[in-house]
């Protein structure tokens, strides 16, 4: 689980929106009746529908027309479609792309970085990432907002990391992440934890968060942005040493596509600039809560829109 879950993170939408992929003249063809449109990819998490909702409105906003194919899984997935020219336009996680869709091994922490490397790799694969948010879906330690310190006491992992070493609280973590090297060994390591004192219970990311909830576990594994844990009352606990891989939210294009119609990045750029880890995650809360993505998305950019007049 985590952000290698997104196929496998965490985490269909739109059926107004849903539309039949693109017949007749070929989607790269700038003089035929498909020049405005973009078709765009969605995975099968209830993150990839909210971004995909978000950036319906956007691209709509702007002027384009837009089919939209959903549930095809995660970064491999939808790389793959891309890469065949099924899909225009998906949104991707750069430490995903980085480990599972070119194979690399170490995905680094630094955001920069992280979308630095992609970007540049992907050039010769004909995709180009654009402008990226500052939404981290990275992994988070959750705990019970009540159980957060106040303002002016010790906070963030360094403070858990306090809490999980006395071996009296459990926290809730999927076996990968307490087996492979990186994982559980790099939070203890990192903050100084005697690694056999950390209690684990084996839970999967919506294991996790019911088990933090019900008071089973101190603390739970999930996503930064995960939109159950939010509905569930809990907060994510700072990394205050940036020991896990940065995973940030970006949107993908085919450069063919761009080319011949470069509105395509001034139309998201806005929307990147005003996504942030605390925003998407909140957003996928609301979603959690049984709110329609598409109707989080009018809401959401409209509040962003400069007052008329």
């Amino acid at each position: 689980m985590g952000p290698f879950g997104r196929a496998p993170v965490t985490l269909l939408l739109l059926g107004s929106l849903l539309a039949a992929v693109l017949s007749g003249c070929s989607r790269d063809d700038p003089n035929g009746p498909g020049a405005r449109t973009v078709t765009l990819g969605v995975g099968s998490t209830d993150e990839q529908r909210m971004l995909a909702a978000l950036t319906v409105v956007a691209l709509r906003d702007a002027g384009f027309s837009v089919q939209t194919q959903t549930e095809l899984g995660g970064t491999v997935a939808l790389r793959r479609e891309g890469l065949r020219s099924n899909i225009d336009l998906w949104w991707d996680y750069t430490g995903a792309a980085w480990a599972l869709g070119l194979g690399e091994q170490a995905p680094p922490a630094d955001p920069v970085e992280s979308f630095q490397r992609v970007q540049r790799a992907d050039e010769d694969r004909g995709l180009t990432w654009l402008e990226p948010s500052s939404a981290n879906a990275t992994l988070a330690l959750f705990v019970r907002v009540g159980d957060v310190p106040a303002e002016d006491s010790p906070r963030g992992l360094s403070w858990l990391a306090g809490v999980l070493s006395r071996g009296e609280e459990r926290l809730c973590a999927d076996r990968d992440f307490v087996r492979r090297r990186g994982g559980l060994d790099a939070f203890a390591e990192a903050y100084a934890i005697e690694l056999g004192r950390i209690r684990v219970m084996a839970a999967d990311e919506a294991e996790a968060v019911i088990g933090v909830a019900e008071e089973r576990c101190f603390a739970g594994l999930a996503t930064a942005t995960s939109g159950p844990a939010r509905a569930a009352g809990l907060a994510p606990v700072a990394d205050e040493l940036a020991i896990f891989p940065a995973f940030i939210v970006a949107p993908v294009v085919r450069t063919a596509v761009l080319a011949r119609q470069p509105e395509l990045r001034a139309a998201l750029a806005p929307l990147a600039g005003v996504l942030d880890t605390r925003a998407l995650g909140e957003l996928n809360g609301e979603v959690a809560r049984g709110r329609d993505p598409g109707e989080l998305a009018a809401a959401f950019l409209a509040q962003l829109a400069p007052p008329e007049g």
